[in-house]
Formats: C-alpha cells, structure tokens, sequence
C-alpha cells in the first residue's frame, strides 16, 4: 500500500482549511502566515503534541485511532459505511480505500502509527475520567432529538445539565466544550441565526422548510437522561430505544434473528428512517425484511411486526416537529399501507442478484501471513455497483437507493 506521508496530507488542503482543522485540533493558527509556514507548524504541532490534539478529538474518532493502533500499522480494518464519516478519515489523518467500490477499507500509516500509539489509551482513559466525553454524548443526544436546534439554547440545555450533574463549575465546562469539536463541526450560520446540528441530518434546509409549513417553533423538553440515552454509540445512535415503543422493537429484532452488530443497526436504521416524512417510506421497513428469520413469518405475525415498526417510528421525537412525535400531534404519522400483508414476493431472494460477503483479509490488506489474518474478523457488508433505481443486490426486492446504497451517499 503506497502511503502519502503526514506533511503531504497537510499540503493538500487550502489554507483556510489549515486553519479551520488546526483550531478543531487545539491549534489556533494565525491568518497572516503563508500556506507553507501553516502547514509546517501543523505538522510540527500534530507529531510533537500527540496527546493534546487527540484530546480535542470527539469519541469515536478516539476509539477508531484506538482500534487501528491495536490493529497495527498498515494493517486494514473493514468498516461499516455509517451515515457521516469520521474527522480522521475526512482529513486524511487514518488512509482508507474505496477504489473498488465494494468495501471501505481504514488502516492506520505507520508514520501515524507511531506518533499515537504512546499515547491514544491515556487520552482515551482521560476523556472518560474529566467528563469530556459524558458531556459530549449528552450534546449528541440533545442534537438527534432535536436534529437542528439554536447554538444559544443547545448551549443552556449543557448548562443545565451541567450544573445538576456536577454543580456550577462552568470554567470546567466552558474548557471541556471549548475542547470537543462538537459545536465547531456540526455548526450551521444562515441570516436567520447561528445553529447546531446533528451529525446525522443531512438536510438542514429541508427541516426548516418542514418546520415552517407546520408551524412548528417550541421545542420539546427532554429529562437528561433523555438526552444521555440519545447520544450514545456514535455513530450508530438509536434514539427512544428505552421507551416501551423502543423496547418492543428491540425485542421483535432479536426474536427475527437479530444480534450483535446487525441489531445495533437494525435499530440505528429504523431509527433514521422514521426522520422522514415521504409517502410509503420502504426504508422504514427494511430491516425488519432483511431480518435473518422474515421469511418464516405467517402473515398474522408480519402483521404484528409491521405495527412494531410503525409504533415506534411514531413515538420517536422527529426532527420537523422540534421534537415532538407524531402519535401526540397527528402528523407525519408512519405509512403502512403497503406492507400490512406478507411480501412474499419482495421478500423472495432473487437468483439475479447473488447475496455478497466481505472478503477474507490477505497480505495486501497488511497480513503478513495467513496466520495474521485468520485471526480477524471484519465487519460490514459489500455490494456491487448498480444504478440507483435497480433492484438492490441484497435481494430484499427493494430499489438499490432506498436499501444498502443510501449509505454510500
């Protein structure tokens, strides 16, 4: 694997970039330097001053960094394609392959390697200890109930959580947001006022407008723990899972044959989907085709199941209507029309389209033997390349843009 080195990373971005990732990074560097000198005192800073950077990173990237070191240098991991990517792969910090557009590949350089190994399980340990990261799955979680919500007010939902959780010391506070780059990274500014996002809404724009139509202004308020629950398991949140609605459905995915990660997912999808407001969303509904036992289903238990699903999606607090949901107000209620019988047909696995796996790793992947990779255990899914309105390759019966390929977006 041919690696760029750390400096020609750097040198690829545009100097306001430099600038934007080197304040994420704890680094504040100054407008009036040339694009050489940034990239020069960047780099210094990212090989000098390991462990104060990656105390700025958000949790997951802290984990992923963890997971590569004990991995190895060059040594690649299969990753699942999850709704935004993290800050390491978008700069280009951990390398990644998706050439052949089958499979995401994330290794760590041995350049990189060696400048975090000494030290990503300290920060790691330090950022669960201070309370940086408690204070950064609270903030995720406020933002997936709310999808957008104004900086100031997600700003005092902290603040109030804050101070009942800990007591009034907001200089700690104030140092640990400063620190995470959870407000500098999911930031929105429009005429209309500065925001914050969720990592996972992908239109901002198009909830406002919903927003506007049905005149939805008051957010919902939410108990803490609430607000806990919500952000945790970046990236794969699954919001209201403790609810009855929500356990319900954890309970049905298990019995259908879900586990381990393909529950979390399951759950995470179910969870995504029922953001949105389309007519007939077969999004909404496909994990519950995909479960590994849907096809042994009569049609009064498929019946029970389709309820499951759109119960929950219609007591999770939605994005358009400021958190509320729609079986309090009425609106934006789950279609299900489509579904109340047994896709006998949609469910059937058609021979055009063979079922794929993830391939055995080999010494192109970093193994240096087969010894090496016999000992590993990717994750993930693989598909191959097909037009968007297709059948998808998994042969739910689904189009190709509604199943596996809206996570290649």
């Amino acid at each position: 694997m041919k690696e760029r080195t750390l400096h020609t990373i750097l040198d690829g971005f545009q100097k306001m970039e430099l600038q934007d990732l080197g304040s994420i990074l704890g680094n504040e560097l100054s407008p009036r330097l040339r694009k050489s000198q940034l990239v020069d005192q960047l780099h210094t800073y990212l090989r000098g001053e390991p462990r104060r950077w990656m105390s700025h990173l958000m949790e997951r990237d802290v984990r992923l960094l963890r997971e590569l070191v004990h991995a190895g240098p060059e040594k690649v991991q299969y990753q699942d394609f999850a709704d935004y990517p993290s800050l390491l792969e978008a700069t280009g910090l951990v390398e990644y392959d998706d050439s052949d557009e089958h499979y995401h590949k994330v290794w760590i350089s041995r350049e990189m390697y060696e400048i975090v190994a000494p030290e990503v399980d300290k920060v790691l340990r330090l950022g669960e200890k201070s309370g940086q990261y408690e204070v950064e799955r609270v903030g995720l979680g406020y933002l997936n109930l709310y999808g957008i919500i104004p900086t100031e007010q997600f700003v005092d939902l902290i603040m109030s959580w804050y101070e009942q959780a800990y007591g009034a010391d907001f200089r700690l506070l104030t140092r640990l947001l400063h620190q995470s780059p959870l407000v500098k990274m999911y930031r929105y500014t429009d005429n209309f006022g500065d925001y914050v996002c969720s990592p996972c809404v992908d239109n901002v724009e198009e909830i406002f407008e919903l927003r506007k139509q049905l005149k939805q202004k008051k957010f919902k308020t939410f108990d803490f723990q609430d607000a806990f629950d919500a952000g945790a398991g970046a990236p794969y949140f699954t919001v209201w899972l403790k609810s009855p609605d929500g356990m319900r459905l954890e309970q049905m995915y298990r019995r259908l044959g879900y586990e381990g990660f393909d529950l979390v997912k399951a759950e995470h999808d179910t969870w995504l989907e029922a953001q949105y407001t389309e007519q007939q969303n077969d999004a909404l509904f496909s994990p519950l085709m995909d479960s590994p036992l849907c096809r042994e289903l009569d049609e009064a238990s498929w019946l029970e199941c389709c309820r499951i699903v759109r119960a929950y999606a219609d007591s999770v607090p939605k994005w358009i209507l400021c958190g509320r949901n729609a079986a309090d107000t009425g609106l934006c209620r789950a279609d299900w029309e489509a579904w109340k019988s047994v896709p006998e047909q949609e469910a059937h696995v058609s021979d055009e389209y063979p079922h794929w796996s993830m391939p055995e790793p080999t010494v192109t992947d970093g193994y240096a033997s087969d010894v090496d990779a016999a000992g590993y255990l990717p994750i993930g899914f693989a598909i191959p390349h097909v037009a968007p309105d297709d059948p998808c390759p998994c042969g739910c019966g689904l189009s190709y843009r509604r199943c596996h390929g809206k996570y290649l977006s």
